[in-house]
């Protein structure tokens, strides 16, 4: 029997956790916080992953009930501003506390996605906003592999 669309895209959002959980375990709350990473902490990189996925699951939803995409393509400069912004509102909160938010915001997005008829999970239809932000999840999670790599973490 044959995974459906709405398994599929769950099974890979659940791997892209998993690769960011592997990306981050055993460091320490101060590794974490280190502003090391371009600018960002490890954990900036987590709280801004966690507010697209909150972002993604109100467009998910948005789109199954048969409405546009909220956000349309933006300019670079937008999304960077956007990110500063959202990554600064929430630079106070500990790691626990982003890595709860994070699984959480996923889970929120797979739940919509569960929920969605099939023609809602056309990527087309999304803007900004991305359907399932796996490959964000990716490219993050490797910039953070490779940034341990480097520091010997």
């Amino acid at each position: 029997m044959r995974a459906g669309p709405q398994a599929r895209l769950a099974f890979a959002l659940q791997e892209a956790g998993s690769l960011v959980r592997r990306a981050v375990e055993g460091l320490t709350e101060e590794q974490m916080s280190q502003l090391a990473i371009d600018g960002w902490s490890v954990k900036d990189h987590l709280v801004h992953l966690t507010v697209w996925h909150e972002m993604r699951f109100h467009e998910v939803s948005r789109i199954a009930r048969g409405g546009q995409a909220a956000y349309r393509p933006l300019a670079d400069e937008q999304v960077d501003a956007f990110n500063s912004l959202t990554v600064a509102l929430r630079r106070h909160l500990a790691v626990s506390q982003v890595l709860e938010d994070l699984d959480f915001a996923r889970s929120l997005v797979a739940e919509a996605i569960a929920g969605c008829p099939e023609d809602a999970l056309d990527e087309n239809k999304y803007g900004e906003v991305s359907l399932t932000g796996v490959q964000h999840d990716f490219g993050h999670a490797e910039t953070i592999k490779n940034w341990r790599q480097k520091e010997g973490l």
